[in-house]
């Protein structure tokens, strides 16, 4: 049996290792691919987009509405990563169902191939958007953009995403960039599946908790909840929950303290 196995990685490592499953044809060239973190960093507004139905608009209009925004990279004729990064973007906004894209944070997918058709991007704007789940998205809250290649690279270059042409595709990394209602980048989030409660951490954090029907709640869950840095994730604040805890506990104890004092005042 191992002697069959061993035929099957002599037969197959050169096929897998010429194929285009391989995502650079030089691997030296993963040191220029990844996400610069700029946390705290404001992106390039003096850019110039075009929505998937072919109008001039400024990545600027998409600001100052006291909602966040959520930026997602990718190109639409992508045959693997893109497909799998939109793909999960689409997955936990479905997921979401306190925050909706258009209502209270606004979805933004930019192609950073410029040589990308409007046609193309406007078959993935339908598609997704169609796929939006009734009541937990609004189509108009999702815009899908292109520009130039000066305008794409002032934009990654402001949040810090590197990319590479490779042969007639792209290296590039997948992730989405959390940013405040002004443009400041707040938080990154990588990979292509997200976990629904750091996103909706994530959009809390970049609205200060404005976001939603309750702040009470929001600001509960950002006092016991923190960014793990070397987890890439947020984590349950142990400390916290112990000093809500007691405060929890002090307020019901002083609450049953007050309650049997006036009891013992009307026995009297």
């Amino acid at each position: 049996m191992w002697r069959f196995f061993i035929f099957l990685i002599v037969m197959y490592v050169p096929f897998i290792l010429s194929s285009k499953s391989q995502a650079l044809s030089n691997v030296n060239d993963v040191k220029e691919i990844g996400f610069d973190e700029k946390l705290a960093s404001t992106i390039d507004f003096d850019t110039e987009f075009y929505a998937e139905n072919g109008k001039s608009v400024g990545i600027s209009s998409f600001f100052g509405q006291k909602k966040p925004v959520v930026l997602s990279l990718a190109y639409f004729t992508c045959p693997r990563l893109c497909i799998l990064g939109t793909d999960g973007v689409l997955e936990v906004v479905n997921q979401m169902d306190s925050f909706r894209p258009g209502r209270d944070y606004t979805l933004i997918t930019v192609s950073f191939d410029p040589e990308e058709s409007t046609d193309a991007i406007g078959t993935a704007a339908t598609r997704y958007k169609k796929a939006l789940t009734e009541g937990v998205g609004e189509a108009e809250g999702w815009h899908f953009l292109t520009a130039t290649a000066e305008n794409i690279l002032r934009l990654t270059d402001s949040v810090g995403f590197r990319f590479k042409k490779d042969g007639e595709e792209f290296a590039h990394p997948s992730g989405m960039v959390i940013l405040t209602p002004d443009g400041t980048i707040s938080r990154y989030l990588y990979g292509v599946q997200h976990d629904p409660r750091n996103f909706k951490l994530s959009l809390i954090e970049a609205s200060e908790g404005k976001i939603g029907s309750s702040e009470v709640l929001n600001k509960v869950l950002m006092f016991c909840y923190q960014f793990d840095p070397v987890g890439k994730r947020y984590a349950l604040a142990a400390l916290n929950v112990v000093k809500a805890g007691g405060v929890v506990t002090l307020t019901v104890l002083v609450a049953f303290l007050c309650l049997m004092w006036k009891r013992e005042r009307k026995t009297h």
